[in-house]
C-alpha cells in the first residue's frame, strides 16, 4: 500500500468498515458482496487494466455498483449486452454509475408506459361497459309506442302567450316587461 496517497488507505477502511456491518444490515452485505463479484465479472472482460491500484479500482466499482438494484448490476456488468460489450477500454467509476442511471431512467419509462397502458385498457373497458348500458336502452320505436306518437317532440308550448312562429310585436314586448318589471330599449331602425 502507498503510505503517499492517503486517500486510498481511508477508502479502503471504509470498505473494511462495510464488509464487517451487522447482521441486520445482511441484504446490503448480501448486495455488496453480489456487486463485488460482477465488478469483478465486468473487469476480467477487458484484455489490459490500466488501473493504478486494481484493488482500489474493482472496489471503487462495486461500490458504485451496490448502490444499484441486483438486476441493473447484471445488466450493466453482462459481458454480452454491458458495459464489456459497449466500451473498449475499462469503464471509469463516472461511465458506471451513467450506465446504471440509464437503465433506472430506462426502467421507469417502462413502467410509467405500462401504467398509461393498464389505464387506457381499464378506461376502454369502461366505456365498453358504458356501450352495453346504451345497448339496454329502448330504441326510439319502442318508446314510440310505450308513450304515443308525440311523446315529447311535438310543437314547444307558447311563452307567455305569443304565437309560436311570429315575431312578438313591439307593444306585446313592452307589456311583457312592464309585467316582469323588465326594461326594454327597442333597435334602432337600420342606420
Amino acid at each position: 500500500m502507498d503510505i503517499s496517497r492517503p486517500e486510498a488507505k481511508s477508502f479502503k477502511q471504509l470498505t473494511i468498515s462495510v464488509e464487517k456491518l451487522p447482521a441486520s444490515m445482511g441484504r446490503q452485505a448480501k448486495i455488496s458482496a453480489y456487486a463485488t463479484e460482477r465488478a469483478r465479472l465486468l473487469l476480467g472482460c477487458y484484455r489490459t487494466g490500466d488501473a493504478n491500484d486494481p484493488e482500489t479500482y474493482v472496489a471503487a466499482i462495486a461500490a458504485m455498483l451496490a448502490h444499484y438494484p441486483e438486476q441493473i448490476i447484471t445488466d450493466v456488468t453482462h459481458p454480452v449486452s454491458g458495459l464489456p460489450a459497449q466500451k473498449s477500454w475499462l469503464p471509469t467509476v463516472k461511465e458506471v454509475r451513467d450506465a446504471c442511471e440509464e437503465i433506472v431512467e430506462r426502467d421507469a419509462l417502462h413502467e410509467a408506459r405500462q401504467q398509461r397502458i393498464r389505464e387506457q385498457l381499464a378506461n376502454r373497458a369502461r366505456e365498453d361497459a358504458d356501450k352495453d348500458d346504451r345497448s339496454q336502452r329502448p330504441s326510439y320505436d319502442a318508446l314510440k309506442e310505450k308513450y304515443g306518437a308525440a311523446w315529447g317532440i311535438g310543437q314547444p308550448h307558447s311563452a307567455a302567450g305569443f304565437k309560436t312562429g311570429q315575431a312578438p310585436a313591439v307593444a306585446d314586448l313592452r307589456a311583457h316587461y312592464a309585467k316582469h318589471d323588465l326594461q326594454f330599449k327597442p333597435k334602432q331602425a337600420a342606420e
